[in-house]
Order: C-alpha cells, then structure tokens, then sequence
C-alpha cells in the first residue's frame, strides 16, 4: 500500500494558525489516501463522485485556508500580499484543472500518479510561498528567520 502524506515537522513555519491549517490539510489528504487508495477495500466499490466529492472537499480546505492566510498578512502589512494572492489563485486553478480532468476520466481510485499530483500540489504551497513569507514575518517581527524547527 502507498504511504499516505503524513505531517513533518519540519514544514512548520512556527507560526501556529497557519501551521494547524497546514497540519490539517495534510492530514485530510491522508485520509483520503486511505480511503482511496488501490488497496483499500472499500475503495473498489467507491464510485468516481465519492473520491472527486472528498478532493473537491479538501480544496475547499485549502481555498478557506488562503482565506485565513491573506486575512492575516494582511493584519501585519505584509508587503507580498499580492504576490502571495496570486499565487493561490494559481494554486486554485490549477487543483481545478485536475479535479475536472479527474472527472473526466472517472477516477474512482486514488493512484500513485494522483496522489503525487495532489501531494506536490499541497506541498509547493507550504514549502514554496508560505515559507518566503515565514522569513518575511520573522524579518518583521525582528527575530532570527533561522528560527528553531
């Protein structure tokens, strides 16, 4: 059986509410790589709207999340908001893009080749803008951006 996505701890931005929405998204990917993947025993008689109805589930996950997200670098005055904005907006279209090529093509099983998708997906957002944004806050706040994992 593949290895779901499990939180590591050194994804932690030390920020605690984007960490706990980050540890959760992760999380739900991995339940639904459980639920979903080639092995499990329920998966086969899944139909192709229970794994798209719980990917599109954690899309909307992740959609609040960059909600909550903006709404606090925008509370600090981050200067990279609209960067960071256009970056979710990508992100979005992009999970939109698979999702509707998902359906397309029926997926019923969460494959190694989707699992990697939607893992990589999740994964560019906590490594990629929201760390640049990490060091930014704790430039910000006056403390060492080599902080502590």
């Amino acid at each position: 059986m593949p290895k779901p996505i499990v939180w590591r701890d050194e994804w932690s931005l030390n920020i605690d509410a984007l960490d706990s929405d980050h540890r959760a998204l992760v999380e739900g990917l991995g339940e639904i790589c459980l639920r979903f993947c080639p092995q499990a025993s329920h998966a086969a008689g899944a139909g192709a709207n229970d794994l798209l109805d719980a990917l599109g589930v954690l899309g909307e996950q992740m959609r609040e999340h960059f909600r909550r997200e903006e709404a606090f670098m925008r509370e600090i005055g981050y200067e990279g908001l609209g960067e960071q904005k256009n970056e979710h907006a990508m992100l979005m279209a992009e999970y939109a893009a698979m999702l509707r090529e998902w359906k397309k093509t029926g997926v019923s099983v969460l494959d190694d080749s989707i699992q990697e998708s939607v893992r990589h997906w999740l994964l560019s957002h906590i490594l990629g803008g929201d760390t640049r944004f990490a060091t930014s806050y704790f430039q910000l706040l006056g403390l060492d951006t080599a902080r502590p994992r």
